[in-house]
């Protein structure tokens, strides 16, 4: 248990890692290219459409074939894909390519990048989900949090060192853990049978309980995005901040929300053992508050707080959801609901940037008024919420029928 366990908290490291080495570098590059911050905003959310579509195509897929080989085919797209997307800003950064045609390369291999990360993420879910049961379900997907708690805390902290190189240095590094990765997972995760052998259960979005644990994802994720995408726009506007300054700022701000969300991971695990709606609700709590801080101050100090305050509640709402919409569905169609949580992240990271980016060239402060009003209706709408009917109710259902 301990070894898949482990295995499969490094498998969604290595995913995250490589996702988030691109974050802080992402608004000087664009800059330096000469694009505006629109074109930022339309390379992520384009790119991402094949996360949105592939996550509950990768969850099926685990489903009738296994969940370790959906992993390594994840890494080695990544791979493959982040060698070239960084080929690709190499290219515009020497001007060897540019204008129109430089925006579509970049929109195509950050689509094959979005491709195949849910292949990872979806899978090593699924498998959490089917060596954990009840309420240990939490803890488990706690560690999958963790993991992505981790993932922010290195991923930044590592762009931050290696643009002191050169700004392309972490999509190189990028591309070395892809590898790294696929070679211990292929020589570390047990393999295991398909969960079914025939045609996998459908597994409805739209189901009681289900439901509520996907939208509170959905509004987890766009706040999430939103500071990815603007944050470091904003910020390099509010502090008058170099490029460089700004990927480092950046850097150590989401360094700060990764360890927080480590934090309250390992309290989650090791003493709360909250079920997903209380987890949930507290974590929004903290949400807020980062945003009402990044609102009103213009402090460094003060940023690296809300950073902090944002990495709690991120803490507590990702492995909330995550639980919750494990519990919410039978064993059966574990890998569907995972597919369906990656499909979440990657929706988010369609409408995201591209709203979030429009908005800020309106005014920098309606993208986190955006995000503090979704967690507002949301607490509402999951407090007005019976608790019976916040539960999994599936997970219920098919326990009923088996005793």
């Amino acid at each position: 248990m301990n070894r898949i366990r482990g295995s499969i908290f490094f498998s969604v490291f290595a995913a995250m890692l490589g996702l988030m080495l691109i974050a802080p570098i992402m608004p000087p590059l664009i800059r330096e290219l000469g694009m505006k911050e629109s074109h930022s905003g339309l390379i992520i959310s384009l790119g991402s459409i094949a996360m949105a579509v592939m996550g509950p195509v990768w969850g099926r897929f685990s489903d009738l074939k296994g969940r370790k080989p959906i992993i390594l085919i994840g890494f080695i797209g990544m791979s493959i894909s982040c060698a070239l997307f960084a080929l690709a800003m190499y290219s515009g950064l020497n001007a060897w390519i540019g204008g129109g045609l430089l925006l579509t390369v970049l929109i195509v291999t950050r689509s094959l990048i979005g491709m195949f990360i849910p292949a990872v993420l979806s899978s090593s879910q699924a498998y959490m989900g089917d060596v954990t049961e009840g309420e240990e379900r939490g803890s488990g997907m706690a560690i999958i949090s963790a993991a992505n708690g981790l993932g922010l805390v290195f991923g930044p902290a590592i762009a931050g060192a290696f643009t002191i190189i050169g700004l392309l240095w972490p999509l190189y590094f990028g591309i070395f853990i892809a590898v790294a990765a696929f070679i211990i997972a292929l020589l570390l995760i047990p393999a295991a049978k398909p969960v079914i052998q025939e045609k996998a259960p459908k597994v409805n979005p739209l189901q009681r309980g289900l439901r509520m644990y996907l939208a509170a994802g959905l509004v987890t994720m766009i706040g999430i995005m939103t500071v990815q995408v603007v944050g470091g726009f904003y910020f390099q506007d509010q502090l008058a901040l170099s490029p460089g300054a700004t990927a480092r700022m950046v850097s150590f701000g989401l360094m700060f929300s990764g360890a927080a969300m480590l934090i309250m991971q390992v309290i989650q695990m090791k003493w709360l053992k909250w079920q997903p709606r209380p987890m949930i609700l507290l974590g929004s709590l903290f949400l807020l508050a980062s945003m009402v801080l990044f609102l009103i101050s213009s402090q460094l100090v003060v940023y690296y707080l809300s950073f902090f305050l944002f990495g709690m509640g991120s803490g507590l709402m990702m492995p909330g959801f995550m639980a919750g919409a494990s519990l919410s569905v039978s064993k059966e169609q574990q890998g569907g609901a995972a597919g369906l949580v990656a499909a979440i992240q990657g929706i988010s990271a369609v409408i995201t940037p591209l709203l979030t980016t429009t908005l800020y060239q309106v005014d920098k402060h309606i993208p986190f008024m955006l995000v503090a009003l979704l967690v507002v209706i949301m607490g509402i709408i999951m407090l007005g919420i019976k608790k019976d009917q916040s539960g999994p109710v599936q997970a219920k259902e098919t326990t009923r029928s088996a005793s």
